[in-house]
């Protein structure tokens, strides 16, 4: 009979009662986090145990009738001049309930009209008898490549003529301007006629997605580069050819090959709350690589932000776009930022790239390109 090696035999044990140990306090702490938390209210195990690379929760988020929002900033609210805290009086009509959305505790709430606002671009939301707003970030179109029609924007910001506008402002972009935090603003339109005469260029203007990518892509290379040679009928420089009744220019696109699928840029591109996922009913993708807070939008502020891969910033929001390398750097060198305002005060951003004869995704006819060199030029 063989005697018992205790050298061995020890240790081995010692090893067997440390991971048993280990397995016991891992399940109690588990258990200790876990007490009182429901399904939903956590992203997953990770998140309960403390692993610093657990997936934060998605909030404050929301989408309706093909149209994305995010919560509304301090800093924005200020800047379109609404009141400090949302009033009763203020509710207008109720305009759905939200069903899609990445914040399950959104789920169920309810969307009103705020009169303040002017339109559907800031909306309130009730939650627990209290209002919040939020703002339009990017239609669903958008995050599929498309977009809307210039009236569809037009609408959500409550424009439907052009005395519904009150000012546009054309604002560069440049490292200097960036760097120091102002607004270099080119050039103003204040002037009723001339507001007529960019309304009716603006609001016809249709959605050429499609031509867009296909100008781009081309850019130098002997085809798709003709800038504002298009053949798209102009309107008539004092007002409206016809339909549109409301409209607004459409966001941006960033084309980074590990942004899938093509992305848009929120507004401000320094604040992470202002980077919105897409959310497909009640399925959640992750829409950006990077954070900002301005850049390409459907939606309104600043320009401030660096441009990563291929940038279209168009309304979404304000943002800044630096020049790209190679052609299609020079597609989007240079962009200028059309801002427009509503009644209201409440103003949302797109981008005019001059080099290809485009704001955001819209082809413009020679005679707009003109209307707004115009104003560039002085």
């Amino acid at each position: 009979m063989k005697l018992i090696n205790y050298k061995k035999t020890v240790p081995a044990l010692a090893f067997v009662a440390v991971i048993t140990a280990g397995l016991l306090l891992y399940n109690v702490m588990k258990e200790n986090f876990n007490t009182g938390l429901q399904p939903g209210n956590i992203i997953a195990d990770d998140a309960v145990t403390g692993r610093e690379d657990f997936a934060a929760p998605v909030v404050n988020q929301f989408r309706i009738d093909g149209r994305h929002y995010i919560i509304l900033s301090d800093e924005l609210k200020k800047e379109f001049g609404l009141p400090d805290s949302v009033n009763e009086s203020d509710i207008g009509p109720k305009i759905a309930d939200v069903t899609v959305s990445p914040d399950k505790g959104l789920i169920g709430s309810e969307v009103y009209r705020y009169i303040p606002a002017g339109g559907e671009a800031v909306v309130a939301v009730k939650k627990d008898n209290e209002y919040r707003l939020f703002r339009f970030f990017t239609f669903e179109s958008y995050n599929n490549n498309q977009d809307e029609d210039a009236a569809e924007y037009l609408k959500l910001y409550g424009i439907g003529k052009a005395d519904d506008i009150a000012k546009i402002l054309f604002i560069r972009h440049s490292e200097q301007t960036k760097l120091q935090g102002i607004t270099d603003i080119a050039a103003e339109i204040t002037d009723r006629e001339e507001i007529a005469a960019f309304y009716g260029y603006y609001s016809v203007l249709k959605n050429s997605s499609d031509k867009y990518f296909d100008r781009l892509f081309n850019f130098g290379s002997g085809s798709g580069n003709k800038g504002v040679e298009t053949d798209s009928a102009a309107p008539d420089r004092a007002g409206s050819t016809g339909g549109a009744e409301n409209g607004m220019t459409a966001p941006d696109y960033i084309g980074n090959a590990e942004d899938l699928p093509l992305q848009t840029v929120p507004d401000k591109v320094d604040t992470a709350e202002d980077m919105p996922l897409i959310v497909t009913d009640n399925v959640e993708s992750d829409s950006f690589s990077s954070g900002g807070d301005t850049p390409v939008s459907s939606g309104n502020s600043e320009t401030s932000g660096s441009s990563r891969g291929m940038m279209d910033m168009g309304n979404a929001g304000a943002g800044t776009v630096e020049g790209f390398r190679g052609s299609v750097g020079d597609a989007l060198a240079d962009p200028v930022t059309i801002r427009i305002y509503n009644k209201s005060g409440i103003y949302y951003d797109s981008v005019y790239y001059k080099n290809i004869g485009f704001i955001s995704r819209y082809e413009l006819s020679k005679e707009f390109a003109d209307f707004i060199n115009g104003y560039l030029d002085k």
